[in-house]
């Protein structure tokens, strides 16, 4: 079969009753594999390490996004944590899958992955070793990586936000300095960064132009803080999505591309009449909704502070002002020094809050190629039209070895209409 033919076959297996596959792949510094134990029955001399016990869980979110957990037999000792065997700086990449119908595997990778507080089992007939496998930001944000020896500073107006990005990814993390060898860096993994700001700009209150891509301000992180901190602080300037995706690459999204989501893959189709869905539960989350945001920037002199405000006034809208009345929220964003960075963020976040008036969890069987903020749609086969609806995926979780039911977290979807800001 072609790649083609095996995902559509993929596809087709998922609504039938199929073979859960799992495997964790231990990395070389390269990125290739060292070696890697599964589920299966197949002959590999780590066939059937896997205790049916774990799971893997996802948060859309900056930062951490991905975290699993695994119990794997440790008879023999050969996966203590130790200086000898698997420690400190361990990637292990994660793939689940199932076997298709010509009896071949089909694994899908959901991340690459470093060992935190790993838990060491002792009893008299059994010995086994629960990794907790956390996402590449463990890496970044002090809790498995160093801090910051000392103040870092991306000067305003020189530097293209992302390039600060790449070079503390490449830095040495043995000695802290540059290096050219991909198994020495932080992260060899090369970066995925949005097109979306290039070619854009912004104007500040005082009437200046600047390039989107830009430092609007020096950013200064303290000593002690993390590398992290310098990435979140950089694509703050921008209002993007930051995080690790399924192929171990850090990734930067657009958030002012994100207001819409009709245009946005769709992921599965759920309906009533089939077995795959197994229910839902639907919660109004009435006290998180805000349809008035009002976002202050920074005070760049005595009279010039940027601001923007965004009110949902569209009659289709549920929580549209004329039909619940004003919500509003007042926030404060350090290093904003345009209006149109705070009328981005305004019009991002009352989508954000306002489509939390209906959260749904859709228990069914476990799909493997989800993906955080895209979109699944249900056919509500038990009311009169049959209506379709459309969920935007906040999170999931599922087992990892063997096949109980997935759980996905999900917001209703409301498109609203954003209007060009007044100038």
């Amino acid at each position: 079969m072609t790649d083609y033919e095996r995902y559509a076959d993929y596809l087709k297996m998922l609504r039938t009753p199929f073979q859960k596959l799992c495997r964790l792949r231990f990395l070389q510094p390269d990125g290739s594999t060292a070696f890697m134990l599964d589920n299966q029955r197949n002959g590999n001399r780590d066939s059937m390490a896997f205790i049916a016990q774990g799971n893997i869980s996802f948060n859309w979110q900056n930062g951490r996004r991905t975290n699993a957990s695994v119990t794997i037999d440790n008879v023999d000792g050969a996966y203590d944590y130790n200086f000898n065997k698997i420690w400190f700086g361990q990637q292990i990449a994660l793939d689940e899958g199932l076997i298709l119908s010509d009896g071949s595997e089909f694994y899908i990778q959901q991340g690459i992955f470093f060992i935190e507080t790993p838990t060491e089992n002792i009893k008299p007939a059994e010995r086994t070793v629960t990794y907790n496998l956390v996402d590449k930001v463990a890496a970044l944000d002090g809790s498995l990586g160093g801090n910051l020896e000392s103040t870092y500073q991306v000067e305003a107006e020189v530097s293209n936000i992302f390039d600060p990005i790449v070079s503390l990814l490449e830095e040495d993390k043995y000695t802290g300095g540059t290096t050219t060898d991909k198994t020495r860096m932080i992260d060899s993994v090369p970066p995925i960064f949005t097109d979306y700001y290039n070619g854009k700009e912004y104007v500040t209150p005082d009437g200046a132009t600047h390039n989107m891509t830009d430092t609007p301000y020096t950013l200064t992180v303290d000593g002690g803080s993390t590398k992290w901190d310098v990435i979140e602080g950089l694509i703050g300037m921008v209002n993007g999505w930051v995080g690790y995706d399924k192929s171990g690459a850090l990734r930067v999204d657009p958030s002012q591309d994100d207001i819409a989501d009709d245009d946005k893959p769709i992921q599965w189709e759920f309906s009533m009449d089939e077995a795959t869905l197994l229910g839902m539960a639907y919660t109004v989350k009435n006290t998180e909704v805000y349809n008035d945001y009002i976002v202050i920037g920074d005070m760049l002199s005595e009279y010039e502070q940027p601001s923007a405000r965004a009110t949902i006034t569209d009659p289709m809208s549920p929580c549209n002002v004329n039909a619940i009345g004003l919500k509003t929220i007042r926030v404060e964003m350090a290093g904003f020094g345009s209006n149109q960075q705070c009328y981005d963020y305004a019009w991002w976040m009352v989508k954000r809050s306002s489509v939390l008036q209906r959260a749904v969890r859709i228990s069914c069987s476990q799909i493997f190629h989800i993906n955080g903020n895209e979109i699944v749609t249900l056919a509500r086969t038990d009311k009169p039209g049959n209506p379709v609806e459309k969920h935007l995926v906040q999170g999931y979780s599922r087992p990892l070895a063997s096949n109980g039911e997935m759980e996905i977290t999900a917001t209703s979807l409301w498109d609203i209409p954003v209007p060009e800001p007044e100038e």
